[in-house]
């Protein structure tokens, strides 16, 4: 039966992937073709046999969210949480959504485009948007840094108001201490 004892220290990662996690135990088998290694649900690119039996590598998978879970199978065995071969005591997370940006936004409503980092590739994993109290709508994730929403017509205010652009992702919120503000004319 495979035994992990230890993964790579750092297991957090951007929304596109590409880190590097380094998987030690024993029972790993000695060939890459026998692993099956996952985050959450997502499979692990690339991946190296190290140590035949004791240690391999695989490169995280794009995705979002707090301590998805990590799996390994090996052989014909399926990787399941309840499995002998979960990676229980490891999980990786992804880094939370970064606003930079917002495109011009009016009393008028229409599209605003958000400019950041860590938008993820899945418009299924956001969860809400707002512009100071209002709601932007429908969201589309252009790419891992930017989303498009839409904003519906409001009051306008008596002058121009300063607004604070709040982003959930897979159930992270942005971090709103480093949100520059929005001039909401």
């Amino acid at each position: 039966i495979a035994n992990v004892t230890s993964s790579s220290s750092s297991l957090i990662s951007n929304t596109t992937g590409g880190i590097v996690i380094t998987i030690t135990g024993s029972n790993l088998g000695d060939s890459v073709s026998s692993f099956d290694a996952r985050v959450g649900r997502i499979t692990c690119a690339s991946v190296s046999m190290i140590t035949s039996h004791t240690q391999f590598t695989c490169v995280s998978p794009p995705g979002t969210g707090l301590n998805k879970a990590m799996s390994l199978a090996v052989g014909n065995q399926s990787p399941s949480l309840l499995s002998p071969f979960n990676i229980s005591t490891f999980a990786l997370s992804y880094y939370s959504p970064l606003v930079t940006g917002v495109s011009n936004t009016t009393t008028a409503g229409g599209f605003v485009t958000i400019y950041g980092y860590n938008f993820g590739q899945v418009d299924s994993s956001i969860n809400s948007i707002f512009i100071g109290p209002l709601p932007c709508r429908a969201p589309q994730r252009a790419q891992h840094t930017s989303v498009v929403c839409t904003i519906l017509p409001s009051l306008p205010p008596s002058n121009a108001t300063i607004m604070v652009v709040n982003i959930t992702i897979d159930g992270q919120p942005n971090n709103v201490d480093l949100v520059e503000p929005v001039i909401f004319q």
